[in-house]
């Protein structure tokens, strides 16, 4: 069908667009791996037409994290390519060698995989997403938390574990894959027909650069069509069907015209499955196909593909009621696919099909036997089709499972074992004869572990933890050893979390600020590469909250190549506008840690680092940490209720003392709210609390500027007159927030009201104030939530303050205190 894909959109946007995530750098881990979990929560989200670019826009040049790309994503909705803005090509022949055959391979396999993909898509219709989370499959307490993120279901047959790390890899991308949750009942390598049985977490899973880990469900029956390179090849006079029998089960099939809407108005066919195994006989039915749409083809032929184990001993078809159809057996691939009923028994099926001549290759492929069944055309809307197969067997030997003999218990091996704050790797004492081991821990059995170690991640720290050990072979398991580990404590314990940053010049796409603070040492910030002359510039920290500082740790790319820091200053701010004395410093160009102690520990919300100096002129960096000083806690600014967090109670409380000067009575009391200190509450401290609501502001460097300019309606007036004082912007820029005062006398003028001409969705929190001096002050204010519009379009008509005068008089008000402010919380003054 045509697909209109968008970046983004409100909720509802499902029924008109799908999402692709936007233009992300390619050819590194990271990319594949938040990819995971997204595509999950978009499916979560009502959202499950998700798609991303191949490899990213950017970057690439990686083989195995292409290979990877292309494979894990022939299990998705959608593929998409795009390179426009990149350096590199991300066509599935771009980087060659083995690659090239290989993505070809799995775009073959995606293009077969379409009816089961378009019946996955139709039940996304009514709430089920394609890309399933595992809980949907099997709810417990592990598929409800965070340890299944990286694999999911496609549709109700595939389960899919995509490679998304380098974990043990060899030069080629050969690899294994930790952690996959196989819930209960039996699961098949749809790879290689190898048979697993499910409540447990394999591991060592192996993965070559060829195979991406999947496994079906025993039971399956997946809808597929014949390998094409677009819609139009496939063959609408052919159904295929692969069958994974196991006890029996009941399967459907979607379909429709695959081109307009005309689906919704009930223009589509359903067709019922099913399959039994009654001790060596498997049968296999698809019932009279339901409904009719425009072009669609009632003469079809019927192909099964089933997985076995050995070659059954007959196998006969009927069509209809009464019909037996003699099936006739040939003895190879080729006169299988020019024939009808026939059926073909192929004891070595080779999935690498798609190599061309002189391209590199992983040479064969082999999976388990399939006995493959071709059943003549008939009216599938009128005709069921029903094939038998005797001495039907599919029982794959456990290679994994060689050796026998009694096995011993086990031991800790404490100087293997590796401890840290988050994660804990206990290792053990080998045990003769034993195939693989198991790890029973929190409710959860780790199976298939073939070294004599496992690493456990989301731990927390200073924690013990328990484990249980046993080895595995043909003859059986061994008896559990009892194993106890505990996490140390957290260095990164009193580095501030939740920083953003901003820099002064362009960073990379894919390589933003943020970066520096993910707390992931294999991601890296970096300035734009096409800005070959980045430095000099500023790197401004916002740590979110006022900290006593500590020490500041700076830790380099690993190569200390590109935009490794080399010299420059830093400074302290608690408002972003008043800036303690630059300290200089100098680093060597190394990977090492650089750390920055400054004297007394200060107190500051803003880091400043100005950068004279970075390798090739440019800035990167892994991590930045700020740490506190240990056992105290930052002060949020804004945070007016003392709640220790920022929400609409501290909005609220703002808009109560608005214009608050310090001699009002209530002034102590909202003192802490007087961010920038100059004695008045105004929008520059009630930005500090609305530039985190409705999710925050987006990152950026943009600075405010310009002034506001007041023109009265006359020069004086007589008692009764409206006085009218139109507000306009003069060369405004990046504006989220603006405020000043405006005093008058109360004798003379009234207050009667405010008329909005140019101020957007920004929230009104003027005050017309009676100081406790006496003293009358209208304090026209607004700033806006989250990322609500900015006034950024240089001289608009902002609004219009009305006064009725109550004796005459010359106009002579003037604002005090003007502020513009930014989304950074920068200002200027007017």
């Amino acid at each position: 069908e045509t697909v209109i894909i968008s970046l983004d959109g409100w909720a509802g946007t499902q029924r008109y667009a799908g999402i692709w995530s936007g233009d992300q750098t390619g050819g590194d881990w990271e990319y594949i791996r938040f990819h995971i979990p997204t595509f999950i929560g978009s499916g979560l989200s009502g959202q499950p037409n998700i798609t991303s670019d191949l490899d990213g826009i950017f970057g690439g040049k990686n083989i195995p994290v292409n290979v990877r790309e292309f494979q894990w994503k022939t299990f998705t909705p959608m593929e998409l390519n795009m390179d426009g803005w990149g350096a590199n090509p991300k066509y599935p022949q771009a980087l060659g060698g083995k690659s090239t055959a290989l993505n070809r391979w799995y775009l073959k396999l995606k293009s077969e995989l379409l009816p089961y993909t378009y019946t996955a898509a139709a039940q996304a219709i009514n709430g089920r997403p394609i890309i399933r989370p595992m809980f949907m499959e099997e709810r417990n307490d592990y598929t409800l938390g965070k340890r299944t993120q990286y694999q999911y279901m496609y549709g109700d047959a595939f389960l899919v574990a995509p490679v998304y790390q380098n974990t043990a890899a060899d030069a080629e991308g050969n690899d294994r894959r930790d952690g996959i949750y196989l819930p209960q009942g039996t699961w098949v390598d749809y790879f290689t027909g190898d048979r697993y049985e499910g409540g447990r977490i394999l591991n060592d899973f192996d993965a070559p650069l060829w195979k991406l880990p999947v496994l079906v469900k025993a039971d399956a029956i997946i809808p597929m069509a014949n390998p094409n390179n677009n819609p139009s090849q496939i063959r609408k006079d052919l159904r295929i069907y692969e069958i994974y029998a196991q006890h029996g089960t009941k399967a459907l099939e979607y379909d429709d015209d695959g081109r307009t809407q005309a689906y919704l108005t009930g223009e589509n066919t359903n067709t019922q499955l099913s399959t039994s195994v009654n001790k060596k006989t498997l049968t296999f039915k698809a019932e009279r196909t339901a409904g009719d749409f425009d072009g669609y083809i009632r003469n079809k032929a019927t192909e099964l593909r089933i997985n076995v184990t050995r070659a059954p001993k007959a196998v006969t078809a009927q069509v209809g009621a009464n019909k037996a159809v003699k099936l006739t057996e040939v003895k190879t691939r080729e006169a299988f696919e020019k024939g009808d009923n026939v059926w073909f028994y192929d004891a070595r099926p080779n999935l690498n099909r798609w190599v061309r001549p002189g391209e590199e290759s992983v040479g064969e492929v082999i999976k388990n036997p399939q006995v493959l069944v071709r059943v003549a055309p008939t009216d599938v809307s009128e005709n069921t089709v029903s094939v038998e197969v005797k001495g039907f067997e599919f029982a794959p030997a456990d290679r994994l499972l060689t050796h026998r003999g009694k096995l011993k218990t086990t031991q800790l091996d404490e100087k293997k074992s590796k401890v840290e704050a988050y994660a804990l790797t206990p290792a053990w004492t080998p045990v003769e004869n034993a195939d693989y081991y198991e790890v029973k821990f929190d409710g959860q059995i780790y199976s298939t572990i073939r070294e004599p170690r496992l690493r456990f991640d989301d731990l927390a720290p200073v924690t013990t933890y328990d484990f249980a050990v046993r080895a595995v072979n043909a003859s059986g398991a061994g008896a559990w050893s009892n194993l106890r580990l505990a996490t140390v404590k957290d260095p990164l314990e009193w580095a501030i979390k939740g920083v953003k940053a901003t820099a002064s010049v362009a960073s990379q796409g894919g390589q933003g600020t943020d970066k520096l603070f993910d707390r992931d040492l294999k991601t890296m910030w970096h300035t734009a590469w096409d800005n070959k002359q980045a430095t000099p510039f500023d790197l401004t920290v916002d740590l979110r909250a006022v900290n006593k500082i500590d020490r500041i740790e700076y830790v380099p790319r690993e190569d200390a190549a590109n935009g490794t820091l080399l010299r420059g200053s830093y400074s302290f701010s608690t408002d972003r506008q008043n800036w303690s004395a630059p300290v200089a410093f100098t680093w060597a160009k190394d990977a090492t840690v650089k750390t920055i102690v400054p004297a007394d520990h200060p107190e500051a919300r803003y880091l400043k680092l100005h950068v004279d100096e970075g390798v090739g002129n440019f800035g990167s960096g892994r991590e930045l940490y700020v740490y506190r000083v240990a056992g105290t806690e930052g002060k949020m600014q804004g945070d007016i209720n003392r709640d220790k967090r920022i929400d609409e109670n501290d909005l609220t409380s703002y808009m109560n003392y608005t214009g608050l000067r310090r001699g009002d009575a209530d002034f102590d009391y909202v003192a802490a709210g007087d961010i920038n200190g100059n004695g008045l509450i105004d929008a520059y401290d009630i930005s500090t609390v609305a530039v985190e609501l409705d999710g925050g502001v987006r990152n950026s460097s943009d600075k405010v500027r310009g002034s506001l300019v007041l023109t009265p309606n006359v020069k004086s007036y007589k008692a009764g007159d409206l006085v009218e004082i139109k507000v306009s912007g003069k060369d405004l820029h990046y504006v989220n927030a603006l405020s000043f005062g405006l005093p008058y006398k109360a004798d003379e003028l009234e207050y009667v009201g405010i008329d909005l001409k140019g101020m957007k969705d920004m929230v009104n929190l003027t005050y017309d104030r009676l100081h406790t001096n006496g003293t009358k002050e209208l304090l026209p204010t607004f700033v806006n939530r989250g990322n609500d519009f900015l006034l950024d379009e240089g001289a608009p008509v902002l609004f219009t303050l009305k006064f009725r005068a109550k004796k005459a008089g010359k106009f002579q008000l003037k604002a005090v205190d003007g502020l513009l402010v930014d989304r950074n919380l920068g200002t200027v003054q007017f």
